[in-house]
């Protein structure tokens, strides 16, 4: 029972490793859980690796699902801004009991380069648009059935209508956190979510 090889584990990092000197596509699925300590988690393993395999011009997509917001059902949200539940673009994340503020912007170019190749798909309806980040299923989204409800449908239909006027169009607990991450590393990074 030893280790597996590295090249066993993850085949295109090592053809990476391999032609140094060569154009390398890699595209590998990296699955992560619901929310932001999971998206975290994944991506901080994610950039480790690739850091050690010496991957240089990384564009990280992701994929997801979100509730929209004033868009027809079945569209893709291509994220040009990750924002918080006030609309801000920033991540808040408590390091050793200071609060660090990050940038949640994502590459412009990339999401209109993704925005032309949706064009070309019949019947596929998508937009750019802020997502609101939440740290919550329930509350933090607006819903009305959770366990715990402490606002009325009137004051639920007044928030999302203030969200959908500062652009946000769809919902969902990770793109703060990745956007951030991609940002803060030099990595190019979108966050393409179905509705």
């Amino acid at each position: 029972g030893g280790e597996l090889p590295q090249d066993l584990l993850f085949p295109s990092l090592a053809a990476a490793r391999s032609k140094p000197t060569e154009l390398v596509a890699m595209h590998q699925l990296w699955p992560h859980g619901m929310g932001i300590p999971s998206i975290s988690i994944m991506l901080h393993e994610l950039i480790k690796l690739l850091h050690h395999a010496k991957c240089r011009d990384v564009t990280i997509i992701r994929i997801g699902t979100s509730g929209g917001l004033g868009i027809e059902a079945g569209s893709v949200v291509i994220t040009d801004t990750a924002v918080d539940s006030s609309f801000r673009p920033r991540f808040e994340q408590v390091v050793l009991g200071d609060v660090v503020v990050r940038s949640t912007e994502l590459d412009k170019d990339l999401a209109e380069e993704l925005l032309a190749c949706s064009r070309d798909i019949p019947d596929f309806p998508t937009l750019i648009g802020h997502t609101m980040c939440t740290y919550d299923f329930y509350e933090g989204q607006g819903r009305l059935d959770g366990a715990l409800c402490s606002f009325s449908s009137e004051k639920k239909l007044e928030y999302l209508r203030r969200a959908y006027e500062a652009g946000v169009r769809n919902i969902e607990m990770e793109s703060s956190a990745f956007a951030a991450l991609c940002r803060l590393c030099g990595l190019k990074g979108e966050s393409c979510c179905f509705h």
